[in-house]
């Protein structure tokens, strides 16, 4: 297991600036990803995302993403729970309107679906193979490779040993 030291590292050296550097770095990178798949678009890609996170989590949560560890295994629709605007625009911290219009958008584009009595959105699974999904997960594991590679190159990461113990506070 890695444990995050973010104030000194065994030398002293404080390295949260630097920790909080590599963070924001990483989160340029994601943002960057977020764009290119949706074309460009920083706002319209973070809602993508948003909605397919919101339509997985159920699933992640009650089994770790097993079933789902592999672009064959992606979930199909039927398991994906619908989202509204109104809750990727809290989830964000973003005008609903503003929401609305980029899943407006998103279902013209075919990158959304309507389903359901409330009118939720979904990802479509279709729609999920069609943004490289091999691509996207490869830039995303390099940024977070690139990520844990800085935070230890500055000693900010400290290796132990896996507790059998540790199991009870891990989340899926």
């Amino acid at each position: 297991m890695i444990k995050f030291e973010p104030a000194r590292t065994r030398t002293g050296r404080d390295v949260r600036r630097a920790s909080v550097r590599h963070g924001w770095d990483h989160v340029l990178r994601c943002v960057s990803i977020a764009a290119r798949l949706a074309g460009g678009d920083v706002l319209h890609g973070i809602i993508l995302i948003a909605i397919i996170q919101a339509n997985t989590a159920p699933l992640r949560l009650s089994n770790g993403d097993q079933d789902h560890d592999t672009l064959a295994g992606l979930p199909g629709d039927s398991q994906r729970t619908p989202v509204s605007a109104y809750a990727v625009a809290k989830q964000l911290g973003l005008p609903y309107e503003t929401v609305r219009r980029h899943v407006s958008r998103l279902i013209d584009e075919g990158r959304c679906a309507r389903v359901g009595a409330r009118g939720g959105v979904i990802v479509p699974t279709a729609a999920i193979h069609q943004m490289r999904p091999d691509l996207l997960l490869n830039q995303s594991l390099e940024s977070l490779e690139s990520l844990i590679s800085g935070l230890n190159s500055i000693g900010a990461l400290q290796v132990q040993p896996f507790r059998e113990s540790d199991k009870s506070m891990m989340i899926g």
